[in-house]
């Protein structure tokens, strides 16, 4: 197992460990597993340390991406894929070839993790970001799990990102997309809080919308108890948290769990004042019942529920036919 710890004695030694990915893919390539987990592990290394220079790969991957391959071949370029500098390099060219393969691979749960990875560093990147199809946002339903070191969950919370999300009009990839960001391991981007408790009371508020916001409540709930186990359990599994970290969490965190708490209670409150179905039937029966002239009121049993009134001079009670019923009320 490659630590974290190490990442300073493996950066030094980073082109050589990029040289070894050829070979790495040809030994997955063969059925031969241990060389890519190996060179995998130190990329998530060295990626919590803040490095990710892997240019020199680049040219491998888009080669596997852009040219008929083996299945094989594309899930080497895949689990690559959250390593590569999206940002910094000309990767206009591999987004359509990567997520057309990341749409069409078998999915398994480290295959989603690197695509929702990736996904959400090339989304943070507004120059980038038109080239994304449509259809590969659908892989946040997935919920695959994180690492607590995920440049992608880091970046991923910016504004930018959550318009893009919210501009696809689908609350299931939203909340999705909330539930993979929120997380004890990385705190949001500035003002990008602000407009998630925006998006909460706009998207997420009302009657109907109950089972979304217990969700989202639930996941906020776990992240803040794990907060509340302390900065030394926590650098158990990421080194790089800070007490500033710790609290600035707590507080964007609790700040939409407030936000949901009052929805939440604005609802009830409006479902406590609305009048039922069955008593506004019965005061328009009270208010028919003042006319001098006798009325026919038709109910049908069936939902929704129809009234029709008609003045009538007739003084008999007619029968009842099938499920309708037909009554003259007299002054």
């Amino acid at each position: 197992m490659v630590e974290a710890a190490d990442a300073d004695l493996l950066y030094s030694r980073h082109k050589a460990i990029t040289a070894l990915f050829p070979y790495a893919a040809q030994q997955e390539q063969s059925g031969e597993h241990e060389m890519l987990n190996t060179f995998l592990q130190t990329a998530r290394a060295l990626q919590q340390s803040r490095f990710t220079l892997w240019h020199r790969i680049e040219l491998f991957v888009a080669s596997i991406l852009n040219v008929a391959r083996p299945a094989s071949m594309k899930l080497v370029a895949i689990l690559a894929s959250p390593h590569l500098p999206w940002a910094t390099m000309n990767s206009e060219h591999l987004i359509e070839p990567w997520a057309a393969a990341a749409l069409a691979i078998t999915y398994t749960d480290n295959i989603g993790q690197a695509i929702v990875d990736t996904l959400l560093q090339v989304a943070s990147d507004h120059s980038l970001q038109p080239f994304l199809p449509p259809g590969i946002w659908s892989l946040l339903k997935k919920h695959p799990l994180l690492p607590p070191a995920c440049m992608g969950r880091c970046q991923g919370s910016t504004q930018g990102v959550l318009q893009a999300v919210r501009a696809l009009e689908n609350l299931e990839i939203l909340k999705s997309y909330l539930l993979l960001i929120w997380s004890e391991w990385d705190h949001l981007f500035c003002y990008a809080g602000g407009e998630m408790c925006a998006s909460i009371r706009t998207d997420f508020s009302g009657i109907g919308m109950e089972h979304h916001r217990k969700d989202l409540l639930q996941q906020l709930d776990l992240v803040l108890g794990q907060l509340d186990l302390g900065l030394g359990h926590l650098q158990q599994h990421k080194s790089s948290l800070d007490e500033f970290d710790i609290w600035l969490m707590k507080e964007q965190y609790g700040d939409l769990k407030e936000v949901l708490l009052n929805i939440d209670k604005e609802t009830i409150n409006t479902l406590t004042r609305k009048p039922s179905r069955l008593a506004i039937i019965f005061s328009l029966l009270t208010l028919l019942g003042k006319y001098r002239n006798p009325l026919k009121v038709y109910m049908c049993t069936s939902p929704p529920v129809l009234l029709a009134v008609l003045l009538d001079h007739s003084l008999f009670i007619s029968p009842i036919h099938n499920s309708s019923h037909q009554l003259t009320l007299y002054p």
